[in-house]
């Protein structure tokens, strides 16, 4: 598997993947410049990709991570035809505090490898976080490995800036060289609203060297953004 920039070039693949989107759940995503809210707008772009996996890609695998400063698995990688009520299990999502986009990816990480991920020097430190698992870990544990050959994927959707002390380069690029493909979308009413020099340097890279980022102030333009992603992809 070949890397340009730790950002994987990308192509078409019909193996079974494992989805993780990763939806900002913080306050300004009430705002309603994306009718009803930016939320709802993305609640249903998620709804949405679950559909279209249900019908062309139904032995895929859909999780859902909510991030604020802190962030859970709402939903623990799932079949499509598994899926109900994804609309309440996002409302029901109790989180506070300011965007930090490292706490997502690191939650993926776990979820896809099995074993948390820790960015922290002091040994002790390191081996607490060794014990006591990440919130949603225990879900993921047994949904992995040695030996598999599922794509994995990250779709993070955000309308905000990072505000973690952490820089998310860091998970992001070890997410890529372990041959993860991430996605960054920006959505609000304005490209301005977010960091798009960071988003843009988390995400993959397509084969011809375009980055895997774009952003969104259309409700629809969403939807089919999302319909698009629902197909499947391969880093190369």
């Amino acid at each position: 598997m070949k890397y340009l920039n730790f950002a994987n070039p990308i192509e078409s693949n019909e193996q079974p993947e494992m989805l993780l989107t990763l939806i900002d759940l913080s306050g300004s995503m009430e705002i309603t410049d994306m009718k009803p809210t930016r939320r709802a707008a993305a609640i249903k772009a998620n709804e949405e990709i679950i559909k279209v996996k249900r019908q062309q890609h139904p032995g895929d695998k859909i999780g859902v991570i909510g991030f604020q400063s802190s962030a859970k698995l709402l939903l623990p990688p799932t079949l499509p035809s598994k899926i109900v009520g994804l609309e309440k299990t996002i409302d029901n999502a109790i989180l506070s505090g300011g965007t930090d986009f490292v706490t997502p990816l690191k939650l993926a990480y776990s979820c896809f490898f099995g074993r948390a991920i820790t960015t922290m020097k002091n040994p002790i430190t390191k081996m607490l976080s060794s014990i006591f698992f990440e919130p949603g870990i225990d879900k993921c544990l047994s949904i992995t490995s040695g030996n598999d050959k599922t794509t994995k994927r990250i779709i993070m959707l955000t309308d905000g800036e990072h505000l973690g002390d952490d820089n998310p380069t860091n998970i992001a690029t070890r997410l890529k060289k372990a041959g993860v493909v991430i996605d960054c979308i920006g959505i609000g009413g304005s490209p301005k609203d977010v960091d798009e020099k960071l988003l843009k340097q988390i995400a993959s890279r397509n084969a011809d060297g375009s980055i895997r980022y774009c952003f969104i102030g259309d409700q629809q333009k969403l939807l089919r953004k999302y319909q698009t992603l629902a197909h499947h992809i391969r880093a190369i």
